[in-house]
């Protein structure tokens, strides 16, 4: 019965204190409202202030232009002075505008303005005057008199609007300082009540909690019966609180063990989990965390382990405690590990299947060029003349390279994948090795297109693998050749640095989309836009394999319908130096 009244007390308390915060949030935004509005007046009456002193300005412009041209007679004065007098009633007219709420400003003005345009007139009366007769210096002079007298008047109708929008703006600096005022006030006033409630609800809560304590026997009964392993210690895990009789059940060990070390579950931890282990409890001391690792049991079963910790705070926000469960995921990894294994199955076979028939087309085509060439060779009349017969033999020797390359780039891939692929660099000549490449892929490529050889190595030795480099290069040029029109031009550089050297190879081919590029490197893969020229999806991904070992990188820059840029950086950290050809 007085829990329900203690329950009415907290749900009226935490009533009235949300009611008490509604409602000075309420009053605050309405003040805030209220200050932006005063700020935009205050805001309003500079600017009031600021077009004022403009009227004034240009008129002074005005003046002083035509005293410049009267005195000197050059015509320059005469563009500052029709620009003043052309700007002088339209700012003018912005200040009547800008004033037309202001009843005493709008008097005042309907005074200037006819004292504005015999101003004016006075001033143009001057210049027309002069232009008549330079040397009339009296008629000047009383002009200038008499447009000072109007201009002093004109500066002392100015001076008191001046003066009534300073006293203006000094009367809606303190309203909105008041307003402010009260609004600090009506706020303090309002949060110390609502934290006055709020504190009473916390402590009336405080005491429930208390009298929840009395129920952890309740607790430790249903703990107890559970399959997963519950704990509970201090933060530092260094006195350990509770944990039920499962730890006995999956650890192997007896519970008093782990009481009297609370740290001693890590010696059952498998010895390649339990640095990871110690070094996850030891940063997430005041975090939530979850890990899985191995345990090995007395009888030396390993057993898979899921463990979720979770801090416990007291009071004042500090972590004091943990409390834990440790589940045995063993069956779930049996499952998982089996399910990879059927995964990894079906893609090897997919795998395959993709490699036998893509490999199987690429092998045909080369091979029908070798068969049909050669039995027209071998049908061959007298009258063949040599360059026909030449040409059937190029045939041959093309359609045996491409067969070569394609073995040799799967004879590279299934070396790296095992391991097998040998790295073995030595002092190479980078210039003459680029170039000799380039000559050997335009003649074995046929290659219709320009290739471009850039060096800024000229002389310099690289130590590098030589077979793998020109797996690499040879693969990004043949590319290039191959998704280029033949009336386009490909670029070949080769730069040296004192840590590595770059090979850059561009061209103005059909691109790679941004989805390609994702999986641009992997076996088998082809961009979606090749159409019908061959290829089987491996050389890139054996140029990645080779730039890996030599501990490089290649990037791609790409755009479909423009070209492609590969860039590759090899480095020469394994070369003394980067040494001269003698």
């Amino acid at each position: 019965m007085k829990w329900h009244l203690e329950k009415k007390i907290i749900a009226g308390a935490f009533g009235l204190a949300m009611l008490i915060l509604g409602a000075v949030n309420i009053n605050s935004y309405q003040n805030t409202t209220q200050l932006f509005e005063r700020q935009k007046r205050v805001e309003q009456t500079y600017e009031v202030l600021q077009k004022i002193k403009d009227v004034l300005t240009t008129l002074r412009d005005a003046e002083r232009a035509r005293r410049g041209y009267i005195i000197t007679g050059k015509e320059v004065y005469l563009g500052t002075y029709n620009k003043a007098i052309q700007e002088i009633h339209t700012k003018f007219n912005l200040v009547q505008r800008s004033t037309a709420d202001n009843p005493n400003h709008q008097y005042k003005l309907d005074l200037i303005k006819p004292l504005i345009d015999e101003r004016v007139a006075l001033i143009q009366k001057s210049i027309e005057l002069y232009k008549q007769n330079p040397s009339d210096r009296e008629t000047q002079i009383e002009l200038t008199d008499e447009g000072i007298a109007i201009h002093n008047t004109i500066s002392q109708v100015i001076s008191e609007m001046e003066a009534e929008e300073k006293l203006l703006l000094q009367r809606r600096a303190a309203d909105s300082e008041a307003s402010f005022r009260d609004a600090v006030l009506m706020q303090i006033a309002g949060f110390a009540i609502s934290f006055g409630l709020l504190l009473t609800i916390y402590l009336l809560l405080l005491g429930q909690i208390k009298k929840r304590q009395l129920s952890e026997e309740k607790f430790r009964q249903m703990a107890e019966n559970i399959h997963e392993v519950f704990w509970m210690s201090d933060a530092n895990l260094s006195h350990l609180l509770y944990v039920n009789p499962a730890y006995e059940k999956i650890w192997g060990r007896d519970c008093e063990s782990l009481y009297a070390n609370p740290k001693s579950f890590l010696d059952n931890v498998h010895p390649e989990d339990k640095a990871r282990v110690m070094e996850n409890i030891a940063h997430n001391a005041t975090k939530e965390y979850e890990i899985e690792y191995r345990i090995v049991r007395p009888d030396g079963a390993i057993r898979w382990i899921c463990d979720r910790c979770f801090p416990i705070q007291n009071s004042a926000g500090e972590v004091y405690r943990r409390t834990g469960v440790s589940q045995d995921i063993t069956e779930r990894k049996r499952a998982e590990q089996i399910r990879r294994n059927l995964e990894k199955e079906r893609e090897l076979g997919e795998l395959k299947l993709r490699f036998f028939s893509m490999a199987s087309h690429e092998f045909r085509t080369p091979l029908s060029t070798i068969l049909i060439s050669a039995q027209l060779l071998e049908n061959s009349t007298p009258n063949w003349t040599p360059q026909k017969k030449l040409k059937n033999l190029h045939r041959i020797q093309s359609a045996a390279k491409t067969m070569t390359q394609l073995l040799s780039d799967i004879l590279t891939l299934t070396r790296a994948e095992s391991g097998k692929l040998e790295f073995k660099p030595d002092h190479l000549d980078l210039d003459r090795f680029c170039r000799d490449l380039v000559e050997e892929v335009e003649l074995s490529c046929r290659a219709q297109q320009s290739i471009f050889f850039i060096s800024h190595c000229s002389g310099k030795n690289g130590y590098l693998d030589e077979k793998l480099l020109r797996s690499i290069l040879t693969n990004l040029l043949s590319n290039a050749v191959k998704y280029s029109r033949e009336d386009s031009h490909i670029y070949f550089s080769l730069d040296c640095e004192s840590d590595k050297v770059i090979f850059e190879i561009e061209d103005r081919g059909i691109g790679i989309s941004s989805e390609d590029q994702q999986n641009l490197f992997e076996s088998f893969h082809r961009g979606q836009n090749v159409g019908d020229v061959p290829g089987t999806g491996l050389g890139l991904a054996v140029v990645k394999k080779c730039v890996d070992l030599h501990g490089g990188s290649i990037t791609v820059e790409s755009k479909v319908g423009v070209g492609t840029t590969f860039t590759v950086s090899l480095p020469l950290k394994h070369c003394p130096v980067l040494t001269s050809v003698i």
